[in-house]
């Protein structure tokens, strides 16, 4: 019986210790997605769902280091003129070069919006734009959905956990949402893409 506990105390250990350092290394990983040396991609996509994020896309859009902007997970309640008022674009680059997606509700959704809408124009390389935090599984999913893409990661710094409760509640949050995505996907290969 005592070596049964033993065992027991012991798994629990190294799990804990799995877990805390997973989500060092997923912070590492998060907070290392900052601006990239290269950028330049067929086009560039812009994730919804966090502060800076479109405005970033937009820039990005506007110094030529895509030739055409998705801002994927639109709200439809928003216009396109709100949103370009608020990204301080000219309305020419919005007329010419930005579609926004309005079907994903999640992350699943950004990657099969995404993955439809760079199929459709012939994109390859995408510049993916959005929080430090959220792209480590963004690139899972968006990976996932089109794995012969080549993904160059360009994240909108937010407040590292360190700094606040709010902020390290939004980083594991996060890291509990793309420890079940890694788990997903790793499960998948091996029964063929069947998880």
């Amino acid at each position: 019986m005592r070596a049964a506990i033993s065992i027991i105390r012991f798994g629990a250990f190294a799990l804990v210790i799995a877990a805390v350092l997973g989500f060092a290394l997923f912070v590492r990983a998060g907070t290392g997605h900052a601006q990239p040396d290269r950028v330049d991609g067929d086009a560039i996509v812009a994730l919804t769902g966090g502060e800076g994020r479109v405005a970033t896309g937009v820039a990005l859009l506007a110094d030529g280091h895509g030739e055409r902007l998705l801002i994927s997970g639109g709200n439809p309640e928003v216009t396109m003129d709100a949103i370009r008022a608020a990204a301080g674009a000219p309305p020419a680059l919005f007329d010419c070069c930005v579609d926004i997606g309005l079907e994903a509700a999640n992350t699943v959704g950004n990657a099969d919006e995404t993955a439809r809408w760079a199929a459709g124009h012939g994109y390859q390389r995408l510049v993916i734009v959005t929080s430090d935090f959220h792209m480590p599984r963004a690139l899972l999913e968006l990976s996932a959905a089109m794995p012969d893409s080549e993904l160059v990661p360009y994240g909108v710094a937010t407040p590292p956990p360190w700094t606040s409760t709010r902020a390290a509640r939004r980083w594991l949050q996060e890291y509990l949402k793309f420890a079940a995505v890694y788990a997903r996907e790793t499960l998948r290969a091996p029964l063929g893409g069947q998880a």
